[in-house]
């Protein structure tokens, strides 16, 4: 109830509002009142959820698990290597080599593989087309993809750090889910092995094709150079020992050449020596001629000329130049001074012969020094293009071998049926199902429909703006009076409860009324209410049961009180105190009667009531 005057109590200015804590027993009270909303949402969830899951076909689950190696089996050791390298060993390389398994595994080649195997194209049952009517079957037959249908069914699932990988098949037959498992397995085995093979294959054909061009090119090369050491004469011997018997050459023709340019420097200065001597006429000097002691015959003649020499100092000593022996000695020693010199001569055209030998030797010697080395230069331009042409012949040969080599671990590796992938363990058939989970589901819905009707229930609370308690008129800021507990009486008949108070005034509900009465009286006590409006928002929500109450606990504390009926629909005071409603409000309004004539009196002292009168058909009209 408001206030007197009908005004909300204002919050006093200067006081904030206190948040008001968690109050848990609030909202169990909510739920308790709203218990048949959650129950409802509950079971409607649950059953909807149940009865969804129970009309899903049953799906079965097979798992087929594989163990991929990143690398051959080494069974021809490590030397041969494969055609097809399945991975290097690194760890990066390793994860992008298993994520492309995994998506060849799932890819439109094997799954198509899969498919012309079992035949799956035709099969209804497998497409989901086994219960569509025969018009339709065709139409759809030719939309639907085999393939994209195995693919939706297939989940390819590594394990977690291992080489291990689960390929799972959910199908509404469980027999049918573990053959396509292990179809499946074993086809991408089987392509895996042909793409080895074939790239084997593929990689022996292109080396035999490089191999008869090696070949050729082998054998031209090797032509090539024979032609070379047979041109060249080299045959029976090497560029490297003719370039050591060259080398030994020139050191050889070097060594005689300087020999020949020591001696002939020797005797051009002999000669120059005994010439001097001679044209000087200087026994002496010629005396002293390091050929003159050399040569025995010239040393006969210099010791003759010494002879002749001292026998005319003797004879010059004892006889003068006439003399005769004198004169004798003088011939003699003139005969041996001649024959000195003569011999000198001799030895001098001597020398000078073999000193125009020597210089004719030194040219010969410098020619061949030439002529040898002119022999050296082609022979290291020979050498050039030798070690080209070699060089040419060996790499030819290393590219063959190499090759040969590569082409029979071919060979070899293309007669070992080895792969990297194996089945770990076959799928197995399943015959309980995956799908639907129907504890899961019911759960998951028991859950749902607890909380949905839980929520529903504090959504409808919480947009629930009607007044349910002094609480909500508290929380408006009006002053709340007192509460009118339900009054007994007969359902049926409502205006046997609007007199309760008067009939029964020690009773719970006489003292409530007493206590609004005083409640209302002490809000304003200089200035107490003269008018108070009853009224509500819909029809049989105790108006009328109110105001009589309230009217009578006025009357019995000594007021005046006219209680006036201005429900112009359904009025329901005449009948609480047995008066008649042929005037009243109406009446008044319209002017057929006065305001004392309309007046009734009731059988409570002090109380008096005006009825709403003959009801208008339109009572908005009575205000214009």
């Amino acid at each position: 109830m408001m206030e007197a005057n009908g005004q909300p109590n204002p919050q006093p200015q200067g006081q904030p509002f206190d948040e008001e804590p968690i109050d848990l027993r609030k909202y169990w009270e909510i739920v308790l009142k709203r218990k048949w909303t959650i129950v409802a949402v509950f079971l409607l969830v649950v059953g909807a959820v149940g009865v969804y899951t129970l009309r899903q076909p049953k799906i079965y689950s097979a798992t087929a698990t594989l163990i991929i190696d990143a690398q051959m089996p080494q069974v021809l050791g490590g030397e041969v290597r494969e055609a097809v390298e399945m991975g290097t060993g690194s760890y990066w390389y390793n994860k992008e080599f298993y994520e492309t398994q995994y998506r060849v595994i799932k890819s439109r080649a094997i799954t198509e593989r899969v498919v012309e195997q079992l035949g799956l194209g035709h099969d209804l049952s497998f497409l989901g087309l086994d219960k569509l009517p025969p018009e339709k079957l065709q139409e759809a037959l030719e939309k639907i993809d085999p393939v994209f249908v195995l693919q939706a069914k297939l989940k390819v699932e590594p394990v977690k750090d291992s080489r291990i990988v689960q390929v799972r098949i959910e199908d509404r037959d469980a027999e049918r889910a573990a053959r396509l498992a292990n179809t499946i397995a074993d086809a991408y085995m089987q392509a895996n092995l042909e793409r080895r093979v074939e790239g084997t294959k593929d990689a022996a054909e292109w080396l035999q094709d490089q191999l008869a061009d090696l070949k050729t090119g082998l054998s031209e090369s090797e032509l090539a150079l024979h032609s070379f050491k047979e041109k060249n004469d080299l045959i029976y011997t090497t560029l490297e020992n003719r370039q050591t018997i060259t080398s030994q050459k020139l050191i050889a023709i070097n060594d005689t050449l300087t020999r020949v340019k020591t001696k002939k420097a020797e005797l051009d200065a002999r000669v120059k020596s005994v010439r001097a001597a001679s044209q000087s006429g200087d026994m002496n000097k010629v005396m002293q001629l390091g050929i003159v002691a050399s040569n025995s015959f010239i040393n006969d003649l210099k010791k003759a000329y010494s002879t002749a020499l001292n026998e005319v100092a003797d004879l010059a000593e004892r006889y003068g130049p006439e003399h005769p022996k004198m004169k004798a000695a003088q011939e003699k020693l003139e005969n041996a001074k001649k024959s000195l010199m003569s011999e000198l001569d001799a030895v001098v055209a001597a020398n000078l012969s073999d000193f125009e030998e020597l210089i004719e030797t030194e040219k010969n010697l410098i020619g061949m020094l030439e002529e040898v080395k002119r022999e050296s230069f082609e022979v290291n331009k020979k050498e050039i293009d030798y070690k080209r042409l070699a060089r040419e012949e060996e790499n030819n040969q290393r590219l063959y071998d190499m090759v040969l080599k590569r082409m029979k671990d071919l060979d070899l590796s293309s007669m070992l049926k080895a792969n990297n992938v194996r089945v770990l363990d076959p799928a197995k058939v399943k015959r309980i199902p995956v799908k639907p989970r129907v504890r899961v589901n019911l759960a998951l819905a028991a859950v749902l429909g607890l909380f949905g009707g839980m929520g529903l229930a504090f959504l409808i609370e919480f947009q629930d703006r009607s007044i349910k308690g002094h609480e909500d008129i508290e929380a408006l800021g009006i002053g709340f009076l007192g509460l009118i507990p339900s009054i007994p009486g007969n359902e049926s008949k409502p205006s046997s409860r609007d007199l309760y108070v008067l009939e029964q005034p020690k009773s719970n509900v006489a003292e409530l009324c007493r206590t609004i009465r005083t409640n209302m009286l002490f809000m304003r006590p200089d200035d107490p209410p003269k008018r108070i409006v009853v009224t509500s928002v819909a029809p049989q929500e105790g108006k009328t049961t109110t105001v009589v109450s309230l009217g009578i606990t006025l009357a019995q504390a000594g007021a005046r009180v006219l209680i006036v009926d201005s429900d112009m629909r359904r009025p329901r005071i005449h009948s609480s105190f047995g008066l008649a409603n042929e005037v009243g409000l109406s009446s008044v309004i319209v002017g057929d009667c006065g305001f004392e004539e309309a007046v009734k009196t009731t059988e409570v002292p002090g109380l008096f009531v005006l009825t709403s009168g003959p009801v208008p058909p339109n009572p908005a009209e009575l205000l214009h």
